[in-house]
């Protein structure tokens, strides 16, 4: 998501969640606990509740030809640049933005980046996430509804949970499915945290209340929780061999 503001004082960063598109990478959803099934929540009708939480299909990267370049904090230093795995050329966003702005601040230092970068170094890639699983189909059974026959079977995606264990109540989750684009199927990472969590624009909670038209609020990523990004990189290194590359060619460039 687009960031805020940059605050080199307080080491933080304010990053935007849009609260009205659920059609967007974040989804506003509601559970009791993370091993229920997250449903949507209509939030211009449903007040925010201590039950909801925010999905976000995080990420690290643009393309230089995007519509939506203009969302990284990089969109007038194209110069600074990577070729991804793909062959396409693209700047830093989202997670790798977030990265960098904790290196220029010291919360994260050369070393931190050599732990990650090593790490992707030594999976192999046999251990790939996305060789590891498939998407499963149940045998078709019979089945009538209202007088038309069908067959029926059940779909199932596998879906990992990483509890990052530090009291935040922050989780990555992570879906296999069928590829948007191509053949065979992808890993798609999810950052999950509690709606309390954000504030409006004027440092308020949002608790009690239905969501304003087109109403952004913020998350901040601080010194307290910017390990999650350091784990993020590492989940993401994992995923693919595509993103494994994308990874440590991003590193390499923050370095």
């Amino acid at each position: 998501m687009k960031i805020f503001r940059v605050d080199y004082l307080n080491k933080s960063i304010l990053v935007e969640i849009p609260l009205t598109k659920p059609t967007g990478k974040i989804r506003i959803k509601e559970r009791r606990q993370y091993t229920d099934f997250g449903l949507p929540v209509a939030t211009r009708q449903q007040p925010f509740n201590t039950n909801m939480y925010i999905e976000w299909q995080i990420g690290y990267d643009l393309e230089l030809k995007s519509d939506k370049i203009h969302n990284s904090t990089f969109v007038n230093q194209t110069n600074i640049n990577f070729t991804a795995y793909n062959g396409k050329k693209k700047i830093l966003y989202e997670l790798s933005e977030y990265l960098y702005y904790f290196y220029k601040m010291n919360v994260f230092n050369t070393r931190d980046i050599d732990d990650i970068i090593n790490f992707a170094n030594k999976i192999n890639k046999d251990s790939f996430i996305e060789n590891l699983y498939t998407i499963n189909k149940t045998y078709p059974c019979k089945k009538n509804i209202n007088g038309i026959n069908f067959l029926e079977s059940v779909i199932s995606y596998p879906h990992l949970v990483y509890d990052f264990n530090n009291g935040f109540f922050i989780i990555a989750e992570i879906t296999i499915k069928e590829k948007q684009k191509g053949v065979g199927i992808q890993p798609m990472l999810y950052i999950c945290f509690p709606v309390s969590y954000l504030k409006d624009i004027n440092n308020n909670s949002i608790l009690g209340r239905t969501a304003n038209k087109n109403e952004i609020a913020l998350f901040e990523f601080n010194q307290n929780n910017a390990f999650i990004i350091k784990e993020s990189f590492k989940i993401f290194s994992i995923l693919s061999k595509s993103h494994n590359y994308d990874i440590i060619e991003i590193l390499n460039l923050i370095k």
